[in-house]
Order: C-alpha cells, then structure tokens, then sequence
C-alpha cells in the first residue's frame, strides 16, 4: 500500500513536470544567469572575468541609479493607487444587479486584454498635439498641452498604465465583493447601518486581504514594466521617465553594450521584488 502510494504521487508530478521545466529555463535559468553576468567584467570582444562586487559599487555611487530608482517609485505606486481606486468603484457598481450588468462586466475588462504595445500605440493618436487629449480639452475651454513634454510626461505615461490595468484590480475586487456573505448586509440593515457604514465596516476589512494580493502583484508589474515607457518616451524627455528596466535596457544595448552593470542594476532592486512576493504570499495563507 505504502510503495502504490508513492507510485501514485509521483505519477501526479509527472503532469505537473513539463511546466515546471519550462518555467525553469524561462524563468530561473535568465534570473542566475543575470546573477552570474553581474559579478562579471566582460569588455566588448573579450571574455568575461570575475570582478566581485565593483558592479555594484559602481551603481550604488552613480547618482543615475538613484534617479532611476525614484523615477520608477513615482511611476509605479500613483499608478497602482489610481489604479485600486478605479477598480474598487467599478466593483461596487457591477457588483449592483441592473439590467445590463453581464455586458458592462465584459465591455470593463477590453483595456486589460489588449496587448500593452497596441495600447500605447492608440495613445499615440490620444497624446498627438491635434488629436484626442488635446480636442478634449477645448471642449472644456482648456489650452491644449504638449501631453509628452518634460512636465507632462510622467502623469501621461502613468495614465496609459492606468488604463491598462484597472481592470485588472476591478476583476480582484469584484471576485472578493461576490465572496463576502449577503447576510452580513442584511444584518446590518436590520440594525440600521447605512451604505456608507455598511461599506466602512463589512466591505473594506473583508475585502482587505484581495486588496493588498492584487495591489502588491500589480506593484511589481508596474516597476518592472519596459513597454509603456519605452515605447511612449523612451525614457526622455532629458531622463524625466527613465524608470529602472529603460536604464537597464540603455545600459545593456545603447550605452557601451555594458551587459554586466546592466545585470547588477537589475540585481540590485531584486530585493525589493522578494519583499513585495513575500508579503502577498502572506497575505495567500
């Protein structure tokens, strides 16, 4: 009975083996081989050889990777704050029964399932000084602005993301808001709690632990994200948006090939990634 058993869990493993094999060479094999490369000193043409840790000491005294690390900090958490407060309120109100709700709930979710890249190439259009954004706001009696410009740039970018991705958060939310007890609700009528409170004191704190899972998956995205900012300013204008994947990308092809210092940059916020897996995965138990 006891070797039928281990026969049969290893037969449940053999399902399971070619995924995890295939996300071993696609994830983890890149993940150490960046981790080798960073301890690296590989001039163009030459070999590589061992240089410790003067990669890092490099980064850590060059003001650049301070720069880009604030730069992604100002682009990620706004973005996963409009983001969450989108969703949630888009939630709420699908979460009502109307007619019509089962359309609205798939019309919500189009931003989400379009492929990043298309999104900003629409943007594009949106960001041209004569089209969209700029027709808008003559509609509202305002001056039409330079959407991409140095003071702009950043609110614009952080817009695309947004669009993107607060469906994303409304799916979380929603799939908590159908979890939690109607009879909770109910409850609490009968006591005399109004909407607001009944939203203050049910919903908020049962819906805290979908918060935080899909806030800290949607953070790490949003700091590791390389299209939307490449693909709308590349980083510019005069290094406004170079968040840390643009840097590492500029420093590994267009700034001297510099593959193991752009290893080490991408090391370096690693820890803020295993922080960020750690306290979602809390949040799963």
């Amino acid at each position: 009975m006891g070797k039928r058993t281990i026969l049969f869990d290893l037969g449940k493993w053999t399902y399971v083996f070619p995924a995890l094999l295939v996300l071993g060479l696609v994830l983890l094999v890149p993940l150490l081989f960046a981790f080798w490369m960073s301890f690296q000193h590989m001039p163009i043409g030459r070999p590589a050889t061992f240089a410790g840790v003067k990669n890092f000491i490099r980064i850590f005294q060059c003001p650049l990777f301070y720069h880009s690390l604030e730069r992604t900090i100002l682009y990620a958490f706004p973005a996963v704050g409009v983001k969450a407060v989108i969703g949630l309120a888009v939630a709420l109100f699908l979460n009502q029964k109307f007619w019509g709700r089962g359309v609205l709930r798939g019309i919500a979710i189009i931003p989400y399932a379009l492929p990043l890249f298309i999104v900003c190439v629409l943007f594009w259009f949106v960001y041209d000084y004569r089209g969209i954004g700029n027709f808008l706001l003559r509609l509202v009696r305002l001056r039409p602005i330079r959407w991409l410009s140095y003071q702009y740039a950043m609110p614009s970018i952080i817009l695309v993301n947004v669009w993107h991705g607060w469906p994303f958060f409304y799916l979380g939310f929603l799939a908590g808001l159908q979890s939690i007890p109607v009879e909770l609700y109910e409850s609490a009528e009968i006591d005399g709690a109004s909407s607001f409170d009944q939203f203050v004191h049910i919903t908020l704190p049962l819906l805290a632990p979908v918060f935080w899972i899909v806030c800290g998956l949607s953070l790490m995205w949003t700091m590791g994200d390389f299209v939307t900012p490449k693909m709308m300013t590349g980083g510019g204008p005069a290094d406004v948006t170079l968040t840390i994947p643009i840097a590492t990308y500029k420093i590994a092809f267009l700034l001297g090939l510099n593959y193991p210092l752009a290893s080490a940059y991408a090391v370096a916020i690693l820890p803020i990634f295993v922080v960020l897996i750690y306290l979602t995965v809390r949040r799963l138990e």
